[in-house]
């Protein structure tokens, strides 16, 4: 019957495989761990504090408009913290299919207001920038449609 050759040589290359399941040697067996090396009951791990969220200065916050609209349009921004501060006041006009950017100065994760005016028309969006935004540089969006104002960030 090759039944039982075939289960023979299941359980022999079974067998002959036994404690080769790892690639490498490990660092410590069990027998090679001494009590030092086992932490009590009573020890605490030990708090490490959350270190400040330093910007990128090669890759800021920025507000990019992108008018994808038919015509000239004169566009204002202002964005301004949560406190009222105010970190952006510009304006421009922008051709038809033209774009343009903005440094913002945000270097805090926070709640930020932006208003953006085009030809006369005021929207105001809320702007949360966060931990992520701050290291990484997230632009603030803002496309200009023939009939619309769309806002969105740019990871």
């Amino acid at each position: 019957m090759r039944r039982r050759q075939v289960l023979s040589a299941v359980a022999l290359s079974a067998a002959s495989l036994a404690g080769c399941n790892s690639l490498g040697t490990p660092e410590q067996t069990p027998a090679d761990v001494t009590p030092a090396d086992v932490p009590s009951a009573t020890e605490s791990p030990t708090e490490t504090a959350t270190p400040p969220v330093t910007p990128d200065p090669g890759d800021p916050i920025l507000v990019v408009v992108r008018n994808r609209s038919d015509e000239s349009r004169r566009v204002s921004l202002t964005l301004s913290h949560g406190d009222g501060s105010t970190l952006l006041n510009e304006a421009v006009t922008l051709d038809a299919g033209a774009r343009t950017e903005f440094e913002t100065g945000i270097e805090t994760q926070g709640q930020y207001d932006l208003a953006v005016t085009i030809d006369g028309t005021e929207r105001k969006f809320d702007v949360l920038i966060e931990t992520y935004d701050v290291r990484m540089g997230s632009n603030q969006e803002i496309e200009i449609t023939t009939d619309e104002i769309r806002f969105f960030v740019e990871e």
